[in-house]
């Protein structure tokens, strides 16, 4: 890494970061890809995070969502630098009740994945109706690898963007976070929502990578945003780079960084 990437970096780290985006566990197709307790608290360190929020990988590719659901309640049990999302999946007979125990035992909001556990993105409109009674913001994964790159026997499947339109405009005025799609999917499922995407809906960055001039364009609308890495599966600097060789204002840099998501929460 070049002096000039350190010292961004630095800067990337004064902003007080929120990770939206962690997992912890092991990504199966990369032996590099994984993290423990310890090693995102490194991250955080190194990035000069305030909070992450984190799931367990294990959610997404084992037997069940339940067991990895409690192995990271466990890993992350009373160190304030993480918020647990509980990874629920619809077609599993008893979500509701790991939901529940899920939220007693300290998990703050909920994750989904039906491109990996191969369901229709509709069928994610039951669990996004119990998180709003519950009052728990849900973030959908949309991907988490690029298809060009995706090994061969995973089981993951990239979201139609008008799949994920239709659950937007069918569900309820609830904190909706989007993960892991780019600024061309943004534009695509902003068109077919009529140009007219609900307030409540936030998209993360670690998917909108490349040009300065592409996290310039985040000042249009701050509020839609949030930083989010997918650390371990991808590599955080790209978009902590990004977004500090930018010309946002301060004003947004923060308000992408922490403030929106600090808002999820409140």
């Amino acid at each position: 890494m070049t002096a000039q990437a350190r010292r961004m970096l630095r800067a990337f780290a004064d902003l007080g970061a929120i990770d939206t985006t962690c997992f912890l566990g092991q990504w199966p197709y990369r032996l590099s890809a994984a993290a423990d307790a310890d090693a995102l608290r490194a991250h955080a360190d190194r990035l000069g995070l305030h909070s992450v929020w984190v799931s367990h990988l294990a959610s997404l590719f084992g037997f069940d969502t339940r067991t990895g659901n409690e192995a990271v309640l466990a890993a992350c049990a009373d160190d304030p630098l993480f918020r647990v999302f509980a990874t629920i999946d619809p077609r599993e007979s008893t979500w509701r009740e790991e939901l529940d125990d899920a939220v007693s035992a300290g998990a703050l909001g909920v994750r989904v994945a039906p491109g990996f556990h191969r369901c229709e993105v509709s069928a994610v409109r039951p669990v996004l109706d119990a998180c709003a009674d519950r009052g728990l913001p849900v973030q959908l994964i949309a991907r988490l690898d690029d298809a060009r790159v995706r090994h061969p026997f995973s089981p993951a499947v990239d979201l139609e963007v008008h799949r994920i339109a239709d659950l937007v405009r069918e569900s309820p005025a609830h904190p909706l976070l989007l993960s892991g799609l780019n600024r061309a999917d943004w534009i695509a499922l902003n068109r077919h929502l009529g140009d007219a995407a609900p307030e409540w809906l936030r998209l993360d960055l670690w998917h909108v990578n490349g040009p300065t001039a592409v996290a310039d364009s985040l000042g249009d609308d701050p509020e839609r945003w949030m930083f989010g890495s997918a650390f371990p599966v991808q590599a955080p600097e790209a978009t902590a780079l990004q977004l500090a060789a930018s010309a946002l204002s301060p004003s947004a840099l923060r308000t992408i960084t922490s403030g929106n998501a600090t808002a999820l929460l409140a």
